[in-house]
């Protein structure tokens, strides 16, 4: 699963609704750059999001330390700073690879995750399904969809689901048939829960595909 660093000053600007987006991948927090730097030496993250000023060390120092270390350097970094001539400056000298400005607009933050980590395109997709709970106590459990892609679905549960739990379920993908599925919990947050499919039939998600394109056809 792909890792994605947040800044804790930069995570806190942006819409929770941002969030339902990233069920596939792992979202973690750093509080300074030196946070980060230690966190991604340890996880080899994707993407960060920094800010140019914060507490410590400073975003130029902090991208100068990823681009120098042949290690750390294969990820992306978006720095953000206020709209003016002096902090854009300074973050064009970031070797950042984007450099947005503040307030957080979530569509134009996840125009640039998508770029850079290739985010599967999801859908609003509503159905309800009957799951059961692959480890003990295994249980069943009515669940459903919010959004769906081919990575994965965002779904509400009626049970207190963990990062990890495995769910099995038949899904219908109306008008193709339905399909027996496995998927993982990665994510858990304001009661909804980001599964990722580890057993999808292929058929299974040409369907999905289908349903996505329908809805988000071709500009």
């Amino acid at each position: 699963m792909k890792k994605i660093i947040f800044i804790d000053s930069v995570k806190q600007k942006v819409r929770l609704d941002f969030f339902e987006d990233m069920s596939d991948f792992e979202v973690l927090t750093a509080y300074s750059n030196a946070d980060a730097l230690n966190i991604h030496r340890r996880e080899k993250a994707a993407l960060i999001i920094t800010e140019l000023y914060g507490t410590g060390m400073s975003a130029q120092q902090f991208c100068a330390q990823i681009r120098d270390d042949e290690e750390l350097r294969d990820v992306s970094i978006i720095v953000y700073c206020r709209d003016n001539e002096i902090e854009l400056k300074e973050a064009a000298q970031c070797r950042a690879n984007a450099v947005l400005t503040f307030p957080v607009h979530g569509a134009g933050l996840r125009q640039k995750v998508h770029q850079f980590l290739s985010v599967p395109t999801r859908s609003s997709y509503h159905a309800q399904f009957s799951a059961r709970t692959s480890t003990a106590p295994r249980m069943a459990i009515d669940c459903r969809i919010e959004n769906i892609s081919v990575t994965g679905m965002l779904i509400k549960a009626d049970a207190d689901l963990r990062r990890g739990d495995v769910l099995q379920y038949t899904l219908d993908l109306a008008p193709a048939r339905s399909f027996a599925m496995q998927a993982e919990v990665v994510r858990n947050e304001r009661g909804l829960y980001g599964v990722r499919f580890s057993r999808i039939d292929p058929a299974a998600k040409r369907a999905i595909e289908a349903l996505v394109s329908r809805n988000h056809p071709p500009q």
